[in-house]
């Protein structure tokens, strides 16, 4: 999976902040199946700010706690906003769905602007017995041949349907699937998406997330969208060597 978290932060360097939507909040429902045979659920909400790239999950069950993903960090907090845990993270906020849908680049995630656009070039496009349109992109950057596989991308009526990551011996890694699309204030986003993640040992994890009542640019609620990190969470200065 590390291919596949360095393709992922190889995509974030591409986006700017004019773009004319800033903002993203909905109901938020995530059903995981692990490997393990496990199910979880968590429910809550979620918001994005596109300029700061603060995504906060504010979540209710399976228990009241706060998310915050940051950068490259993600921190937990309890109904006290006081600290649980913290963690890396190898995906960034600007490769999430909330991101792309505020840029109107969700449909080609992407792949098809900016720096990315040396990284990639399409291979071939066909049509399925669906009417889908399939678009292989293959990399030809030198310096990536040996690092990245191809990705393939299914997309109807301009809206991405699915896309699938491989690594370099066209091993399938991980795939995506976008239904349900409603389109907010001209923000075309998917209220379903799930995603499979190929482990190494052939199991496979599932997780289906869910969003309703989506708003856009939403005024108000700044203390949710731009939640503090608490001083606890935050990296202590050091000692001057002078």
């Amino acid at each position: 999976m590390k291919k596949l978290a360095f393709l992922i932060f190889l995509f974030s360097f591409q986006y700017s902040f004019g773009q004319e939507f800033f903002r993203l909040k909905a109901d938020v429902s995530i059903k995981d199946k692990l490997s393990t045979g496990a199910y979880r659920l968590t429910v809550g909400k979620v918001y994005y700010d596109k300029p700061t790239m603060g995504l906060v999950y504010k979540l209710h069950f399976p228990q009241e706690e706060t998310i915050i993903i940051k950068d490259t960090t993600l921190y937990r907090l309890n109904k006290k906003d006081s600290l649980l845990a913290s963690q890396t993270v190898t995906i960034m906020n600007e490769f999430s769905i909330f991101h792309l849908s505020l840029s109107g680049k969700l449909a080609d995630y992407g792949i098809n602007s900016g720096k990315v656009t040396g990284v990639y070039k399409i291979e071939k496009v066909e049509k399925d017995a669906n009417g889908r349109v399939i678009t292989t992109w293959k990399v030809v950057e030198k310096r990536l041949l040996k690092i990245l596989g191809k990705i393939k991308m299914a997309n109807i009526d301009k809206k991405l349907d699915a896309i699938a990551f491989y690594d370099v011996s066209d091993k399938l890694l991980s795939q995506q699937f976008f239904k349900d699309y409603v389109n907010v204030k001209g923000v075309v986003f998917p209220q379903q998406v799930t995603q499979i993640s190929y482990n190494s040992d052939g199991t496979q994890n599932i997780q289906q997330t869910t969003y309703k009542n989506i708003v856009i640019d939403e005024n108000g609620e700044d203390t949710i969208y731009n939640h503090s990190i608490p001083v606890a969470a935050l990296p202590k200065s050091g000692n001057s060597p002078k």
